[in-house]
């Protein structure tokens, strides 16, 4: 198994801007998510090349971790990160 490690894009700033009211999902700054791919040396899209596939669970592990490196560094909650964590952690108690 290919082992990929995840990268954020240098000088990238907190990319989660909002919630998708209809579905909860993340709503990020536009073109992130191409910068994190490209980083990662993922792609989006199956596009013939032999680089992994970035998917939203590795999306995820990465807003994740990124979320709580930079609060150990001082850096402000997100309220939208908050709320995510929280459901994610009452959905893992059932």
């Amino acid at each position: 198994m290919t082992k990929i490690i995840l990268r954020i894009p240098e000088g990238a700033e907190w990319p989660v801007i909002g919630r998708n009211p209809e579905n909860g999902s993340l709503i990020l700054r536009p073109g992130f998510l191409i910068e994190a791919a490209e980083a990662s040396g993922c792609t989006l899209y199956e596009d013939g090349s032999n680089r992994p596939l970035f998917t939203e669970d590795m999306i995820a592990a990465l807003l994740l971790e990124w979320y709580r490196e930079r609060r150990q560094m001082g850096a402000p909650a997100c309220p939208i990160m908050e709320a995510v964590i929280q459901e994610a952690r009452k959905e893992s108690m059932h």
